[in-house]
């Protein structure tokens, strides 16, 4: 048995491709047991689910509406268990795959705590984008899937993805990019194309169905593009309240001087 040697100071520590935190895959992994649940378990399983955890608008503006079960009590916690159920295998999968894209290297960056709180927020107030923006017809149509936390991952990566500037963490003597202070974002290019690709493309999706809201059974489901954007724009300036970088006495991030700050070497 080999023991790996540690990185040098100053290079970056190198990751597997497939590794991700512990708390990205528990994540994950129930996220895939309530889609075998809904996938395997049933009509009845799945309607049990789905009216149980699933985000109805009802619940919070029309207590008692079409005899839905169920109190604003209810309403409250589905705002953020609506999460963890999705309308079919290609739903899970696709989340699946941006969740250990961006949930992955947000997740090294904040920590778990952290991360949690993060993905919850976003996931909670994607909810209270998704309901507020539904038509009265809709309220008894639950909200589900885990795409509004995962935009919010999205947003929060997408403040660091595209530093070209890096900074030596003190704690851990590796490399990282710099956290984009939220006025430099309008300024990076590729930020902005980012931002607007993904604006552009979920306007798109709002003009392909009814507020992207999911069929009781499954079979239908439309894309929650309104949850996306709060999502994303929620994660976009959550994460600048999560970490701060110290600031070294010449203005640089962490324990540098400015010129390595700004002109770091190869």
């Amino acid at each position: 048995m080999t023991d790996t040697p540690p990185s040098e100071p100053g290079k970056p520590e190198k990751q597997p491709i497939l590794r991700a935190p512990f708390i990205v895959l528990a994540l994950l992994g129930v996220l895939l047991v309530f889609q075998l649940l809904m996938a395997f378990g049933g009509y009845a399983q799945r309607n049990e689910l789905l009216v149980s955890l699933g985000l109805f608008p009802a619940r919070l503006f029309a207590e008692g509406l079409g005899g839905l079960p169920g109190t604003w009590v209810q309403g409250v916690v589905n705002l953020f268990s609506y999460s963890m159920l999705h309308g079919g295998w290609s739903h899970f999968i696709l989340n699946a795959v941006w969740l250990l894209a961006f949930g992955a290297p947000v997740a090294r960056r904040l920590g778990p705590r952290k991360f949690m709180f993060l993905y919850m927020m976003c996931t909670i107030l994607a909810g209270v984008g998704q309901i507020f923006a539904a038509p009265v017809q809709n309220y008894l149509i639950p909200i589900i899937g885990a795409s509004g936390g995962v935009a919010g991952l999205m947003g929060a990566a997408s403040r660091f993805a595209f530093s070209d500037v890096r900074w030596l963490d003190p704690n851990s003597q590796n490399p990282e990019r710099r956290l984009l202070a939220l006025r430099e974002v309008p300024k990076r290019r590729p930020v902005l194309m980012f931002i607007g690709i993904w604006v552009v493309m979920n306007l798109a999706f709002g003009l392909l169905g009814p507020y992207g809201l999911a069929s009781p059974d499954g079979a239908r489901v439309n894309i929650a593009w309104i949850a996306h954007l709060v999502g994303f724009f929620t994660g976009l300036l959550l994460i600048g309240f999560l970490e701060k970088p110290p600031l070294s006495s010449s203005g640089g991030p962490g324990q540098v001087g400015y010129g390595e700050w700004k002109n770091p070497k190869k």
